[in-house]
């Protein structure tokens, strides 16, 4: 296992049982076109680091099953999954140029345009919003309005506060009537054990955890809050990475595409390469039970084409800059584009 200074390379066991063969070897996948397309052994792969957008978990199993099952070498790459020590550093990571492919949500791709950064989303992992605001059962908390002199923690993604800014004031409340707490990965921890009062997570994960630990989260979706539709995950690169020969690129989403297939199809080896994925990595919640649990609830949240929607895109755009989140008007097609995921596959 290759261990860098800001993240944890998941895919060394699938490179060596991989490296067997003779470097001469070709194999051959199915590209985003439909052509059949022969790739070099591993050898001769391309290397490339790939960064989730925080822990292996249930909306990234796609890129788990790609990796464990060998699918990235099949499409002659050498795929480095690594997920960050902050969460909130995933931009940097793709803007600066160390990592070639990262996830990110929709939003936050909009906002690192409005800062000046070249990212472009190529395809979708969970085409729709997964985020929610959630207390605890029994809480006294019936509502939004309800949080006022409450403490609401978050991931610490740049959006998140501007979302839940703008969240509130449609309940008739500022963000100085609310303490807001960044604690990264520890959202289920800080409600569990009082540290905050509502959190800003996953209703498919942090939902999830906290279902399963007995606390009765109350889940409300951001689009019953006022937020429009916008995909929750989408691979994101730097555009000028696009230029010259993008076949690399093709090659990655179409073996995407085969984790994720792979993954529905098969939801118990889902279960196993979350489990597996955060053993390596001695993080905590690696329970089968609970991982389970959370491949139920993502699992038919999953895009089977990776296919993003510019209209809805364009929507999310309008209104962040509505709501003065950001300060110009981003055309569409500086923000994301379809060009490299396979139009044929099955609608999700």
């Amino acid at each position: 296992m290759k261990l860098g200074c800001r993240a944890i390379s998941l895919g060394l066991a699938v490179l060596l049982l991989a490296g067997c063969g003779n470097a001469g070897d070709q194999v051959t996948t199915e590209g985003s076109n439909g052509n059949v397309e022969a790739h070099p052994r591993p050898r001769d792969l391309k290397p490339i680091d790939f960064t989730l957008e925080g822990y292996p978990d249930s909306e990234n199993v796609g890129i788990l099953m790609a990796d464990q099952r060998g699918y990235f070498a099949d499409a002659g790459l050498r795929v480095d999954v690594l997920h960050p020590i902050d969460s909130d550093n995933v931009p940097g990571y793709l803007a600066e140029g160390g990592d070639e492919i990262g996830l990110l949500p929709q939003p936050q791709v909009v906002l690192s345009r409005e800062e000046g950064m070249p990212l472009v989303a190529i395809g979708s992992l969970v085409p729709r919003p997964t985020m929610a605001i959630i207390w605890r059962g029994g809480s006294k908390i019936g509502r939004i309005a309800d949080l006022k002199g409450k403490t609401i923690a978050i991931n610490g993604l740049p959006f998140e506060e501007s979302f839940l800014q703008a969240i509130l004031a449609r309940a008739g409340l500022t963000r100085d009537d609310v303490k807001v707490k960044s604690v990264s990965y520890g959202l289920v921890q800080a409600l569990a054990n009082g540290r905050a009062d509502a959190i800003l997570g996953s209703e498919n994960v942090e939902g999830i955890e906290l279902e399963e630990d007995g606390l009765e989260p109350i889940i409300t979706p951001l689009q019953r809050l006022g937020v429009p539709s916008y995909e929750e995950l989408v691979v994101v690169t730097r555009r000028d990475r696009l230029a010259g020969n993008p076949r690399w690129i093709h090659r990655f989403m179409s073996a995407v595409a085969r984790g994720t297939a792979a993954a529905i199809e098969d939801p118990e080896a889902a279960t196993a390469a979350i489990v597996a994925a955060r053993r390596e990595l001695e993080l905590p919640a690696a329970t089968p039970e609970l991982a389970q649990a959370k491949v139920e609830a993502t699992l038919p949240l999953l895009s089977r084409t990776a296919q993003m929607n510019p209209e809805g895109a364009a929507r999310l755009a309008e209104w962040m800059r509505e709501q003065g989140l950001t300060r110009r008007k981003l055309p569409v097609a500086t923000l994301f584009t379809n060009r490299y995921v396979n139009s044929r596959s099955t609608p999700p």
